[in-house]
């Protein structure tokens, strides 16, 4: 993302912020410097050219480059999807024209065969089978009468076979009683005293358990009743704990009604304060830094301070607009963003009110004006550029001038696009970034002077305008002043966006937000302490409940317990009487047992012919019921075999009349069919071609895909390439600070020593060079570089030596020096002086030039910096 900036004048030369501007049409050149705009951060393009790729940029390529192939590959999926979608519909839509085909062919041959003679034959064979229909019906009716009576013979002989069932086994079941009566009867006839003791004692234990029972039922016929009394009183307690949970219930109704009135009014309120402060939030504005701009020569404010514009980049940051975002922008096919003019009057409107701000905040006049005719200026040029370069169009520029009344002046900014934006949103982050960039990011190139306003300062206002290149989507800054206000502002000043009324309305939103909130934090008081009331009665009920649960439980078992005593009672009153009936047998007369016996055996006699007789009736009726149940087998046999004829005449009726039907609509039939043929061939071929308009769509993506990918691998390379370089650079780095490491631990124990006049000798006797030198007993060689230490003692005679040679020259020196004129010696003083070490020199070093040569130095810098300023000056002319 580049911009560009051109400036024309169309009058008199006029000074703007101490550049010359252009003359009338004839510009020096159309460029600025080019600059690159991400993410609030720029690059001149010369720069860029030759600047070194870091991994941070390798990095955010290949982030860069995996976004776009996963967008591309998301397209691939889709058209994928939509392919197989169709392939599935284009099948769908084969197997219609099949089954359309296979009706046609069978309605034509239909058709064939409806002739007046077939009709007329399908139609006697109808009546002929209609009377076969009736025919086949009648004999079903007979039929049904003749299984309608089987069957209900054949439950009048089972009725019978049932009755006489049951009396075999009633006697059956007498009989088994009269031989008990037999054999208790004989026992009481033979038995002994034993038993009669026995029989007694067993009528005196049964009478003392149905005392004893007696008396438990007493009892619990008393707990009952008492424990029936604590059920009445818990019944009572549970309806009175019930009354008050009622009312506690209404009462917290009544509080919910209200906490939730307030609380609608509340969230009311807050999503009030929340969308207008969101609005509030999205509002963009550019905030300049102090000391943006500094004086010039002249003193006015007119040059910027780079150093503090920088700044400006940290200070500002674009805040999304969320209704920007949902209106989409058109997109042609080479992804080029085309506004409508709704969308550029929008985007004009808003530029101009952050840039109107700018200049207030730099005590320039808010004077970007914007009317139809400025819309129309900066429109044309977008439409009507053909450049295919990153530059300005001038015949673009130089025709749309000549539509400007009085044009006096003309100013053009123009930006690279970056992105595909395809919603109003993306394309204002752009416009931001870009404006951002210009004002505190553009070193060497002239579009801050344009939108911060210095170069309108004078001119009573800037009309406006901003644009899409419609070809390559460049973002464009059109300004022009002209002499002909009326002419321009025809059609009336469009009023740029204010945020004041928008801003009031949050604050009068946000103070009728805390009445609000104290309305109903009173209700949601009001509310849990009802909740609490209301809890409180539930816990009461609860209890209740419990209790009564508790009652009736307790009742429960007294009821179940008297009930089961009260059937042990029967019981043992039954055993009771059985008892004493045996003990009567046992204690009669002897004349009494034998007649027991006598009769006890006539009733099992009298039995024994009755059984005999029932299972003779019992067999004569199930041989009865069985020719019954042959002929009702015969008979529904039949009927069954009727009706299946029924239904088979029928049938054939049915398609016989379905057949005439068919032949006298053929002709009908047959062009329907033929025209579901077509309509179904129609809905294929259009299934086919939309199946080869989704492919060639897939293929595209998939190209598409492909140059992404082959993108992304490159910039992996590159990331990869640059990573194994910085590798390769940290381990060489590493081996050299090993190296200066080991240097430096050598030179620690590596000993030089001081001879007279800042000599140095090493270990072997040798004399170092000029330009070796001591600081702080440290030896330095004539690089700088650390090499030895100084040792004060002397320990090796060639060291020895040498340094007593080089003290014997030392004074052989200064012996000659002494017999030298005293002029010489005069000049040399003073040339002397002028190499005197600066106490201030930290590093230790002698300065290196005499005071004279210092002050031919200073001058021979201004005369260079002179040259330098009045390039500077002859360099922004040309590059404006």
């Amino acid at each position: 993302m580049k911009e560009k900036n051109i400036v024309k004048n169309l009058a008199t030369a006029t000074l703007v912020s101490g550049a010359m501007l252009l003359a009338v049409n004839k510009p020096a050149t159309a460029h600025a410097a080019d600059v690159d705009v991400k993410n609030n951060s720029n690059e001149t393009q010369s720069n860029k050219q030759d600047a070194i790729v870091t991994k941070d940029q390798a990095q955010e390529a290949v982030t860069k480059s995996q976004d776009e192939r996963d967008a591309a590959k998301s397209q691939v999926d889709e058209a994928q999807k939509n392919v197989d979608k169709a392939n599935e519909t284009v099948a769908n839509a084969q197997q219609e024209v099949e089954n359309a085909t296979k009706a046609s062919d069978s309605a034509k041959e239909l058709q064939k065969e409806a002739t007046p003679e077939h009709i007329s034959e399908v139609q006697t064979n109808i009546k002929d089978q209609t009377q076969v229909v009736s025919d086949k019906a009648k004999a079903q009716e007979v039929a049904q009468k003749e299984a309608d009576q089987q069957a209900s013979n054949l439950a009048y002989a089972q009725k019978d076979v049932d009755g006489a069932n049951f009396w075999v086994n009633e006697y059956s079941n007498e009989l088994a009683k009269n031989q008990k009566a037999i054999d208790d009867a004989k026992a009481n006839l033979n038995a002994t005293q034993d038993q009669i003791n026995q029989a007694q004692q067993e009528v005196n234990n049964d009478q003392n358990r149905v005392a004893e029972t007696q008396k438990a039922i007493q009892d619990a016929t008393a707990k009952k009743d008492q424990l029936a009394e604590q059920v009445k009183n818990a019944d009572q307690a549970v309806s009175d704990a019930q009354a008050e949970v009622n009312n506690k219930e209404a009462s917290l109704s009544q509080t919910r009604q209200k906490s939730d009135a307030a609380k609608s009014e509340l969230d009311q309120a807050q999503k009030q304060v929340g969308e207008l402060q969101a609005k509030v939030d999205s509002i963009n504005t550019i905030t300049m830094p102090k000391g943006y701009l500094k004086p010039n020569k002249w003193g006015a404010l007119a040059i910027i301070d780079w150093k503090v514009a920088s700044t400006g980049l940290d200070m500002n940051h674009y805040k999304d607009d969320l209704e920007a975002e949902k209106e989409p922008v058109a997109i042609n096919e080479y992804g080029v963003a085309q506004l409508t003019g709704a969308q550029q009057k929008e985007l004009t409107l808003w530029v101009a009110g952050i840039l109107n701000d700018v200049r207030q905040q730099l005590g320039f006049k808010p004077n970007l004006v914007v009317t139809p005719m400025s819309l129309e200026y900066t429109n044309y040029i977008a439409n009507n550029s053909t450049v295919p370069t990153f530059d300005h169009d001038e015949k673009a520029i130089d025709d749309a001038g000549k539509m400007i009344p009085g044009m006096r002046m003309a100013s053009e900014s123009i930006g690279r696009s970056f992105g595909t934006p395809r919603n109003m949103n993306m394309v204002k982050q752009m416009a931001y970034s870009h404006m951002l960039s210009m004002l505190f990011d553009d070193y060497g190139s002239a579009h801050w002077q344009q939108l911060c306003g210095i170069e309108y300062s004078e001119a009573y206002a800037e009309f406006f305008g901003v644009a899409l290149r419609k070809d390559k989507g460049f973002i464009q800054f059109d300004s022009f002043a002209s002499e002909d206000k009326n002419a321009v502002e025809k059609g009336g000043v469009l009023p740029i966006p204010s945020y004041d009324n928008l801003k009031v309305s949050l604050a009068s939103a946000k103070s009728a937000l805390s009445p609000k909130q104290v309305a109903y934090d009173a209700a949601n008081k009001a509310t849990a302490d009802a909740q609490q009331a209301y809890n409180s009665a539930s816990d009461k009920i609860t209890q209740a409940k419990n209790v009564q649960a508790s009652a009736k439980s307790a009742f429960n078992d007294a009821v179940t317990n008297l009930s089961e005593l009260n059937n042990v009672l029967v019981a043992l009153q039954s055993n009771l009487k059985s008892a004493s009936d045996k003990l009567d047998k046992l204690t009669e007369s002897k004349s009494d047992k034998d007649f027991d016996l006598w009769k006890a055996n006539g009733f099992y006699d009298a039995t024994k012919q009755d059984l005999d007789g029932a299972k003779a009736d019992a067999y004569n009726m199930q041989k009865a019921y069985d020719k019954v149940k042959v002929t009702y087998d015969q008979a529904m046999a039949k009927l069954n075999q009727a009706k299946s004829e029924v239904k088979q005449a029928q049938d054939q009726l049915d398609s016989l009349k379905s057949n005439l039907v068919a032949l006298q609509n053929a002709d009908e039939n047959a062009k329907k069919a033929s025209h579901d043929l077509e309509m179904a061939q129609t809905k294929l071929d259009s299934a086919k071609k939309n199946v080869q308009d989704l492919q060639v769509k897939l293929d595209e993506a998939k190209t598409v895909l492909a140059e992404k990918e082959n993108t992304l691998d490159s910039a992996k390379v590159e990331l990869a390439k640059i990573e194994k370089e910085e590798a390769a650079k940290q381990a060489v780095e590493k081996a050299q600070e090993g190296a200066k490491k080991a240097a430096e631990e050598k030179a620690e124990h590596t000993n030089f020593y001081k001879a007279s006049n800042d000599k140095v000798v090493d270990s072997k006797g040798q004399v170092m060079p000029q330009g070796y030198t001591v600081k702080d007993n440290r030896v330095y060689n004539v690089k700088g570089e650390f090499v030895g230490v100084v040792s004060s003692k002397v320990q090796s005679r060639v060291v020895a030596h040498a340094i007593a040679k080089v003290e014997a020259e030392e004074v052989t020196r200064s012996s000659a020096l002494v017999s030298s004129s005293n002029a010489f010696s005069t000049s040399a003083s003073k040339q002397t002086k002028a190499h005197t070490v600066d106490s201030s020199n930290k590093n230790g070093l002698p300065a290196t030039g005499s005071q004279n040569t210092n002050l031919i130095s200073l001058i021979g810098f201004a005369v260079a910096s002179v040259s330098s300023l009045m390039g500077l000056a002859s360099s922004k002319k040309k590059q404006r």
